[in-house]
């Protein structure tokens, strides 16, 4: 009896050992937007389709993106979203003599350079695979 308890402990102990990932994947590649690849600044937002339990925001630097493992995605499908404000325009021009706040003050958000096509309207979709590569470019255009 003792043999049996000691077993069952040891076959519950090494299913509750998953790996500290959460089985969580890296995913990196490049982004371009019109041909010419996007420095820094642009957001791409992974948003998961199957019922995952993750979902990835990352920013680009030098033209690629990189979602590391301890933060990445299960695998699955995802809807991927682009954002990139011209951090200049004014969406909504304001008052620049009113104090901060609704109708006057400064306004943040600039004008959105990333077509509504992988925006707004994405139709865009990658999926993550266990056993990878993981990278995924896109040339918004």
């Amino acid at each position: 009896m003792r043999v049996l308890i000691g077993f069952v402990v040891t076959v519950l102990g090494m299913v509750g050992c998953g790996p500290p990932d959460d089985g969580r994947l890296a995913v990196t590649g490049a982004v371009k937007l019109k041909d010419a690849p996007i420095k820094d600044g642009a957001i791409i937002k992974f948003v998961p389709l199957d019922g995952q339990s993750t979902e990835g925001l990352v920013t680009t630097a030098g033209g690629a993106y990189s979602l590391p493992k301890a933060n990445g995605l299960k695998p699955g499908k995802y809807s991927v979203v682009a954002s990139l404000g011209d951090g200049k325009t004014a969406v909504n021009p304001v008052d620049p003599d009113a104090p901060p706040g609704p109708g006057g003050g400064t306004n943040i958000i600039s004008k959105e350079l990333i077509p509504p096509s992988w925006n707004r309207n994405s139709k865009q979709q990658v999926t993550v695979t266990a056993d990878g590569p993981n990278k995924f470019d896109f040339d918004i255009k």
